[in-house]
């Protein structure tokens, strides 16, 4: 009889049961969006990659059970023979609730992913051995231990080992229910150079790019492609798609043919180059994340930021990517060592005047590992290890201009002014009309990108407002920019249903 394994990747415990994330949206529709698009309500936005990885890596001489928490309650009661368990430091509590649970039923756990590489000795009070490092080098290895009854307490993996992605199997997303989520996650692509104080990218997928075959990428859109359907938008996770811009082309025309939607990450780089920033368009790109992370430069240059990021150049960067269809999710780190209260009202204002589509704001966060986290420890700053709290939305460290309680406020009232209705109102205005004037998308795709779009916004009013008030905006305004924004969410319903079924007409 074949041995069970089971993969869990654990939800996070929440600290505020009735707290609302922006990034529990994952940028697809919120369960009020899909009420209000008519989409189906799914229980997830995007499925769950890693999982899927993992399966893959387990040969056929073992069943093996994927179990994705945020879409599915865990057994605890149901045989298996080994337990694997990755999360990130947010999951990182319930992971460890999961797993203390099998070990007292005298199963073995074994603990990888990002948070136990960067914190093994407190992981491994919870885990009879634990996976430091990609699963890719890692996993035969665990699993002939396991088969010979050897596991080992460690697995690390040196930066040597790091693997070769062309020889990474296709993910299983059968084990996965993808009917309870909205957007797949692809991957194209791992590692990063660059070396940002904050950041983990570079920990966790080293410093150099390695890429997976464009065939093979094709290859897993097209097997699940008929699960999701033609309007479902796939969320591909590569840090940078934009970093080797030949590579980039090569994916664009390769995708194009798909007729399907998606989003990614870049660099602001990919303004310098027309050719990219069409084909991204006409592949069906919708949306990139961009770290802006800060708009002085001081800042900049302490986070050793992405030197694509000139403050000088972000506004005619910014239109300039807009300009092609694509809807900016910008990202901005608040509370750096040398920011006073002034940042918040400044940052807001920059987001307003620029149009940015779909901004996002975190507070300086002290997650395990990064040059920052180390630096803030050497100067006693770190407030606090719960791990439930590091969702990037709360301050666990004590800033240097500022009080705890500012930056936190100020967080509050950054995103309430950005997503006030009035301030929607001009940050969509401004991008709709780039869009208008030289997207060079067919109508029907900038009708539907303009409704997700809204609905977002509005999503995400909901949640800013249900902080602690710190932005106030006047009541009057913002009923008559709230009507304003229904009329024409209405206004782009009705055209899209009469332009329901118009082809993409892409040809190269």
């Amino acid at each position: 009889m074949k041995k069970n394994i089971t993969i869990i990747f654990p939800k996070k415990e929440l600290f505020d049961p009735e707290r609302v994330e922006f990034w529990d949206l994952a940028f697809g529709y919120s369960s009020r969006a899909a009420v209000m698009s008519g989409s189906l309500k799914k229980k997830a936005s995007g499925t769950s990659l890693t999982l899927a990885i993992l399966g893959s890596l387990v040969p056929e001489e073992f069943d093996v059970t994927l179990i994705d928490e945020y879409v599915e309650e865990i057994d605890f009661d149901k045989k298996t023979d080994l337990l694997i368990l990755t999360f990130f430091t947010t999951e990182a509590t319930r992971g460890y609730i999961i797993a203390d649970t099998f070990r007292e039923k005298g199963i073995p756990v074994i603990i990888g992913g990002y948070h136990a590489s960067m914190m093994p000795d407190e992981a491994l009070e919870h885990a009879d051995s634990l996976a430091l490092g990609e699963a890719e080098t890692l996993m035969a290895t665990i699993l002939n231990d396991f088969k010979n009854g050897s596991l080992k307490r460690i697995y690390r993996m040196e930066e040597s080992e790091r693997p070769d992605l062309a020889d990474q199997p296709l993910p299983r997303w059968d084990k996965l229910k993808l009917e309870s989520y909205h957007n797949p996650m692809i991957q194209t692509m791992r590692g990063c150079p660059m070396r940002c104080e904050f950041c983990s990218v570079s920990l966790l997928w080293g410093p150099k790019y390695r890429f997976r075959p464009i065939e093979k990428v094709i290859e897993e859109i097209r097997s699940i492609k008929d699960r999701f359907g033609e309007t479902t938008r796939y969320m591909i996770v590569d840090d940078d798609i934009s970093a080797i811009r030949s590579r980039t082309k090569e994916l664009c025309r390769a995708l194009a043919p798909l007729n399907i939607s998606w989003m990614s990450q870049g660099s602001l780089a990919m303004a310098n180059d027309n050719e990219l920033l069409e084909l991204l368009a006409m592949s069906g790109g919708t949306r990139m994340i961009v770290g802006f992370e800060s708009i002085t430069e001081e800042t900049l240059a302490i986070m050793e930021k992405n030197p694509a990021n000139k403050i000088a150049e972000y506004s005619t960067k910014i239109k300039k990517i807009q300009s092609y269809g694509l809807a900016i999710i910008s990202t901005f780190v608040l509370g750096y060592d040398n920011e006073d209260v002034s940042v918040f009202e400044n940052t807001a204002d920059f987001v307003i005047d620029n149009h940015l589509g779909l901004p996002q704001f975190f507070c300086v966060t002290p997650f395990p590992g990064t040059v920052l986290t180390k630096r803030l420890e050497r100067e006693g700053r770190v407030l606090s290890h719960d791990w439930k709290r590091y969702t990037g939305t709360t301050v666990q460290f004590m800033p240097e201009k500022m009080t705890p309680d500012e930056l936190q406020d100020g967080y509050y009232y950054a995103n309430q002014k950005v997503y006030s209705f009035k301030n929607i109102w001009k940050r969509l205005m401004g991008m709709w009309d780039l869009w208008d004037t030289f997207s060079p998308n067919p109508r029907n795709v900038l009708i539907r990108e303009k409704i997700d779009t809204l609905l977002l916004n509005l999503s995400f009013n909901y949640v800013s407002y249900k902080f602690p008030s710190c932005y106030k905006p006047d009541p009057e305004e913002e009923k008559d920019y709230q009507k304003k924004l229904n009329n024409i969410l209405k206004m782009h319903l009705h055209e899209r249903s009469m332009l329901l079924g118009a082809p993409r007409a892409v040809n190269y």
